[in-house]
């Protein structure tokens, strides 16, 4: 099939699909370019971009689900490696949760202080002794 083709099947546009190209994320064999240059895409292809689109859905990235993909292809993904490439993705998960936790009351924490004088926004911007204007 050609580019257009799996970009409808799989709901991904040309550029997205060049670019999983690019990552090696999908690969098309040499003996598949047709004499005007248009790539014919196996079959295996669109199963392929399935895949991905289920891994990056359950929360991995591109490079990951190239890593996932290889592992089961070569077979080498057991159970006990499979369980620790989860837990070690769980606890970066976890931590970015935490970053995202003190973010969240960090901005809750200067929204609080808006229009006093200890309004970080203003300090930040002028500087740490801004006094602000009594209208």
């Amino acid at each position: 099939m050609l580019i257009g083709e799996l970009s409808q099947k799989t709901n991904l546009s040309r550029h997205t699909i060049r670019f999983y190209e690019k990552l090696g994320l999908i690969e098309v064999p040499e003996e598949s370019r047709r004499k005007n240059n248009y790539k014919e895409y196996p079959e295996e292809t669109l199963s392929r971009i399935n895949a991905i689109k289920e891994i990056t859905a359950k929360g991995f990235t591109l490079k990951e689900a190239r890593g996932i993909i290889t592992l089961v292809n070569a077979g080498t993904l057991d159970a006990e490696r499979g369980r620790k490439y989860l837990t070690r993705k769980l606890k970066m998960v976890e931590q970015q949760i935490d970053d995202l936790l003190r973010t969240k009351q960090n901005l809750e924490h200067m929204i609080a202080e808006c229009g006093t004088e200890m309004c970080e926004v203003a300090k930040l911007v002028h500087g740490k002794n801004y006094e602000p204007q009594v209208h």
